[in-house]
């Protein structure tokens, strides 16, 4: 997540899936736990490059439907997040290298009523497929709002921090049942290690170098967490 700005739920799920035999729905909530430990550490040294009007926005209609969409899940077959899971990182990847037009990634005013259309839609997808909304939300902040990419990794880490705890809230309950309090805490210093690695790493990139890296770690990460997912799901 600190090289994306995204990625965190789409890797965590299949991970989930293979080292703890979670089933597809039990990795969904226990992602979430890993997506905002990881958005959190990598915020720490970001929090001024956040556009919080729009992470604060995004939040807000996030949060509500989040709420709303939590008995949809329980009725929703596993077959249904697989093929959710697949058309929203397929979207992400082809959003992330399609070069812009000119003038595209001039900073655009923005626009409250997308802003909150938006987050309605990352809260029903983050509810449904415990994905954090970065791997969505990267590729709409560089088409919708114009942001560079360097622009929207911090925003997209603050609006996840928020919609995924806002998620976690909702789902604390089942989460709690799946995991221990010290298993937690064992994320948490993953998470922790995993920034501290990242920024000594990055050090050794030019900027150029690193925004390629973001992508190719961004594509690669989808990908593989997609072959997974639909080769437990079979």
């Amino acid at each position: 997540m600190g090289i994306t700005g995204a990625g965190g739920a789409i890797t965590a799920i299949p991970l989930f899936q293979i080292f703890v035999n979670s089933t597809l729905k039990e990795a969904t909530v226990l992602s979430l736990i890993t997506v905002f430990f990881g958005t959190v550490v990598n915020l720490l040294s970001r929090m001024r490059e956040v556009n919080w009007r729009i992470a604060l926005g995004l939040t807000l209609s996030g949060t509500v439907a989040n709420y709303l969409s939590l008995p949809l899940k329980t009725k929703m077959p596993e077959s249904v997040i697989v093929i959710l899971l697949i058309m929203i990182g397929l979207f992400s990847i082809s959003s992330i290298w399609r070069s812009p037009k000119s003038g595209e990634n001039a900073t655009k005013e923005t626009n409250f009523v997308t802003v909150i259309l938006i987050g309605l839609f990352l809260g029903l997808i983050t509810t449904l497929t415990g994905l954090g909304g970065g791997v969505l939300l990267i590729p709409l902040l560089l088409r919708v709002f114009g942001m560079s990419y360097e622009e929207a990794l911090p925003t997209s880490l603050g609006s996840i921090m928020l919609i995924s705890l806002s998620a976690l809230f909702f789902q604390g309950e089942k989460a709690l049942e799946l995991i221990k309090v010290e298993e937690i805490l064992y994320l948490g210093a993953g998470a922790l290690a995993a920034f501290a690695t990242l920024k000594l790493i990055l050090r050794y990139f030019s900027p150029a170098q690193v925004l390629k890296l973001r992508k190719l770690v961004f594509s690669m990460a989808t990908l593989i967490s997609l072959i997974i997912v639909i080769f437990k799901a079979t």
